[in-house]
């Protein structure tokens, strides 16, 4: 049995930002089972900015609907730090263009805010798991059967019976 308190400096640093507070207590729920992770929850854009540059974090999962500054202003002011952290947006469904957006402006996956907690956050630590430790060369091993990858414009839209549910760059 792997002993589950291990230092968190020896797991992966992953920073999730949401204002929801909701959302970031059901990440902590599903995160904490994941013994190589070490998670930190924030719910304001200027602290993630502040936090991500002051700290090692592996990857930062960021939702596009917050206060004062949205996810992809947040994604441009975390790449204008010079900071090339793998990075996770989450979008509500139907946000095909925004997704792209998000893409081309420098996220490596997207994923949508839709269909069953268990799954969505399943399919979260999958995607931060492939890019905390193989980097973007490992998308498709983050997408289990039955999914489906479509492309367009050099940009992956998976979809599971007709839901699209995550996009990543290719």
């Amino acid at each position: 049995m792997v002993d589950c308190v291990s230092e968190p400096s020896s797991k992966m640093r992953v920073l999730v930002l949401d204002d929801e507070v909701a959302f970031l207590d059901l990440c902590r729920k599903f995160l904490r089972g994941c013994e190589t992770m070490h998670a930190e929850y924030v719910s304001s854009p200027a602290k993630a900015l502040e936090m991500a540059a002051e700290g090692d974090y592996q990857v930062i999962v960021s939702d596009h609907s917050l206060p004062g500054m949205d996810g992809l202003q947040f994604l441009r002011a975390l790449r204008s730090m010079c900071r090339r952290i793998p990075f996770v947006m989450l979008i509500g469904n139907g946000r095909e263009e925004l997704a792209i957006d998000a893409l081309q402006n420098g996220a490596d996956f997207y994923l949508e805010k839709a269909g069953s907690p268990r799954s969505m956050c399943e399919q979260l630590m999958s995607a931060i798991r492939t890019l905390g430790e193989r980097g973007r060369t490992g998308i498709r091993e983050c997408l289990p059967d039955p999914f489906q990858v479509f492309s367009r414009c050099g940009v992956l839209l998976v979809s599971n019976g007709g839901e699209r549910v995550l996009a990543a760059a290719g």
